[in-house]
């Protein structure tokens, strides 16, 4: 899942936010380092990606993407996910994807010195081009794809990858209304044990 789909999965506790949002950064036991709430979100963060990777649901999208896409397959399935999570919001959430997006851009901002450089700058990229709400738009999660496309090192065709989307949509859609049901279960039971 990418970042709509783990600030969703924080039920609005600021600390599993900014955890959930800085995990990516943190490797290893770095995530010691990091007030206790705040490793809390970070430790959901590896176990959300963890359920997610295994499951049967998710290896059959990233399994149909591989097939243009190769190793990149993972990174887009994230992407596409959060799409279809913001373009079915209304179905997750009784708070507009707007405001929600804006309240998640306040909560990183007030934490921003907790963040590592390398989130501080993603997080500027994100409230610059509204990436949470823009992920609702086919055109918003084209840029993305295109951007992250651009700053792999190695050679990649996600810039193609929106087309592989909407050759797909209804099948990768159906994976994911198949799927998130069971993360959202699977996280709440986490966030019990945390």
């Amino acid at each position: 899942m990418n970042f709509l789909a783990h600030f969703y999965l924080s039920n609005f506790n600021e600390a599993l936010i900014v955890g959930n949002f800085i995990a990516d950064s943190v490797k290893g036991k770095q995530f010691e380092h990091f007030p206790k709430d705040i490793q809390k979100g970070i430790l959901l963060h590896r176990q959300i990606d963890e359920f997610t990777d295994k499951h049967s649901v998710v290896m059959k999208t990233k399994e149909s993407l591989r097939i243009k896409h190769g190793k990149f397959s993972p990174v887009i399935s994230d992407i596409i996910y959060d799409h279809f999570l913001a373009s079915n919001w209304e179905k997750y959430s009784s708070v507009p994807l707007k405001p929600y997006s804006h309240s998640i851009y306040k909560t990183l901002g007030k934490n921003i010195l907790l963040l590592p450089l390398n989130a501080q700058i993603t997080y500027t990229y994100m409230v610059k081009n509204n990436w949470l709400y823009n992920y609702a738009q086919h055109e918003g999660i084209s840029k993305a794809l295109k951007g992250i496309s651009k700053r792999t090192n190695y050679s990649n065709n996600m810039h193609e990858a929106p087309l592989t989307l909407l050759e797909n949509y209804d099948e990768y859609q159906q994976h994911f209304f198949d799927f998130f049901p069971e993360l959202i279960a699977f996280t709440e039971n986490i966030k019990m044990k945390l």
